[in-house]
C-alpha cells in the first residue's frame, strides 16, 4: 500500500533555486540496473519510450536525461530491477579524492533532513581498500553539508527498511562513482501481489518472456499452468498499455528536489493512454483450487480483473482455446516435480502436449534446465538466460509446428 509522502519542514536556504540549478535543469547521467542477461531487452523498452543515450552494458542500460526522464524510466520499465542516478563519476588515486567529490555534492537537493540513508559499498580492485572506510567517508561528507546549512544529518537506516533512501558507492581499480536509488523497492514489486504461492515467478522475468516473445495484446494468450498468475497479469498490463509502477510509491518522491506536478502529469498521460480493456482473451488455467483463487486475487490487485478469464482445468486434457495466439507457462520444478527424471517426464509429456493440441501457436516457456529444450518440440525463435531464486533460467521463445 502505497504510504503518504511526509517532508519535514526546512530552513529557508533557497532550496528552490537551488533545485532548479543543481537537480531540474541539468542533463543527468542514469544507469537502470537489470539482471545479467536482460540487457538487450530493457534498452529496447528505453528506445521505445523515447530515452536519450541508451547503451546497455553488462549488469544494466545507461541513459541520460533531465530529472523527469527518471521518473518515466521507474514508471514504464517493465524488466529493470532499480534506477539508479549518477551524482559524480570520478578517478581515484587516494582517498582525499573521494573526500573532495563526496564534499562537493548537494545533499540538500536529494537528501531530506533527518531521513534514515543506507550506503552500499562496492569494491573491486579498487586503489579505494575498505569499504567500512568509503561508507564513513560519505556519510560524514553528507553530513556536513546538511550541518553547515543547518539541517539534520541523516541517520543510519536500519536493516530490512526498504523504504530508506539507498546511496550506492562503487569502486574499480582508479575510477569511482556515487549513485543514488531513484526507485525504492526493487521494481519488480508492483505493489499489486497479496501473496507469492509457491515459487512464483518474478514479474520482471515474466515481463521479460512476455517481450522476448513480442506479445503486444494483440493475439489471444494462454498460460495453462499459472500458478499465482504473474504472467497472465502482466501480460494484461501489457495488453492494456498500463504502466507497471503505476500502483507504487518511489524513493524519487521523498526527494526535496522531486517535482510533484510533473510526476502527476506523466502518470495523467499514462492513465490517458492505457486502453479500457484487453484486445484479445487473456486466459489463465491451472489445476489447482488454491493457485486459481490467489491469482484471481492478485489480478483483481492489479486492476486487470476483467481482462483476465480464470478456469480450473488440466493442460494435458483441457481443450484449447480459440487460436492460434501465445501459449506461455513457468512449469514447475525442482521438490514439487521430485527427481530429476521425474522433472524430465514431466517436459517431455508437455513436448507431446503441446505438438498433439496446439499446432500452430507460438510459445514462451521458463526452463530450469536449458538442454530440455529439445524435449518441447519447438522452432526455437529467441532465448536468453537470466538468474532467478539462486538458479540460472532460461527463458525461450519458439513456434510449435504444424505436423
Amino acid at each position: 500500500m502505497r504510504q503518504a509522502v511526509v517532508k519535514p519542514a526546512m530552513p529557508d536556504i533557497n532550496l528552490e533555486r537551488r533545485c532548479k540549478r543543481q537537480a531540474w535543469a541539468p542533463t543527468h547521467r542514469f544507469f537502470a540496473v537489470t539482471a545479467p542477461g536482460l540487457e538487450p531487452l530493457c534498452a529496447a523498452e528505453m528506445a521505445a519510450l523515447g530515452l536519450a543515450g541508451v547503451e546497455p552494458v553488462s549488469g544494466g542500460v545507461h541513459f541520460a536525461g533531465r530529472l523527469e526522464a527518471a521518473y518515466q524510466a521507474n514508471l514504464w520499465l517493465r524488466i529493470a530491477g532499480r534506477v539508479l542516478l549518477r551524482l559524480r563519476d570520478f578517478r581515484v588515486r587516494r582517498w582525499e579524492d573521494l573526500e573532495r567529490q563526496a564534499a562537493s555534492v548537494p545533499w540538500e537537493v536529494w537528501l531530506t533532513p533527518g531521513a534514515p540513508l543506507r550506503v552500499q559499498v562496492a569494491l573491486h580492485q579498487s586503489n579505494l581498500k575498505h569499504s567500512g572506510r568509503v561508507e564513513e567517508v560519505v556519510l560524514s561528507a553528507a553530513a556536513a553539508r546538511l550541518a553547515e546549512l543547518g539541517l539534520d544529518a541523516p541517520t543510519p537506516a536500519a536493516a530490512g527498511d526498504e523504504q530508506a533512501q539507498s546511496l550506492l558507492v562503487r569502486g574499480q581499480e582508479r575510477r569511482a562513482s556515487l549513485s543514488l536509488d531513484t526507485s525504492g523497492p526493487h521494481l519488480h514489486k508492483r505493489g499489486w501481489r497479496a501473496q507469492g504461492g509457491t515459487a512464483p515467478l518474478r514479474e520482471d522475468l515474466a515481463a521479460a518472456l512476455l517481450l522476448l516473445c513480442g506479445y503486444d495484446g494483440s493475439l489471444p494468450l494462454l498460460d495453462p499452468l499459472c500458478g499465482a498468475g504473474t504472467l497472465a497479469i502482466e501480460a494484461a498490463l501489457l495488453a492494456r498499455r498500463l504502466p507497471p509502477g503505476g500502483q507504487r510509491g518511489f524513493a524519487f518522491e521523498n526527494w526535496p528536489c522531486h517535482r510533484a506536478a510533473a510526476w502527476q502529469h506523466l502518470k495523467a498521460q499514462a492513465g490517458q493512454g492505457a486502453l479500457a480493456s484487453a484486445p484479445a482473451a487473456i486466459l489463465a488455467r491451472d489445476h489447482q483450487a488454491r493457485p486459481l483463487a490467489l491469482a484471481q486475487e492478485n489480478a483483481a490487485l492489479a486492476g486487470v480483473a476483467a481482462d483476465v478469464t480464470f478456469n480450473r482445468d488440466d493442460f494435458f486434457t483441457a481443450p484449447p482455446p480459440a487460436g492460434p495466439g501465445l501459449l506461455v507457462m513457468n512449469p514447475p520444478y525442482g521438490k514439487r516435480l521430485g527427481s530429476v527424471r521425474q522433472a524430465r517426464d514431466f517436459m517431455d509429456r508437455l513436448g507431446q502436449r503441446l505438438r498433439a493440441a496446439y499446432p500452430g501457436w507460438r510459445c514462451g516457456v521458463v526452463l530450469y534446465r536449458p538442454e530440455w529444450a529439445g524435449l518441447l518440440g519447438l522452432k526455437e525463435e529467441a532465448r536468453l538466460a537470466a538468474p532467478f531464486g539462486g538458479l540460472k533460467v532460461t527463458l525461450l521463445c519458439g513456434s510449435i509446428p504444424r505436423e
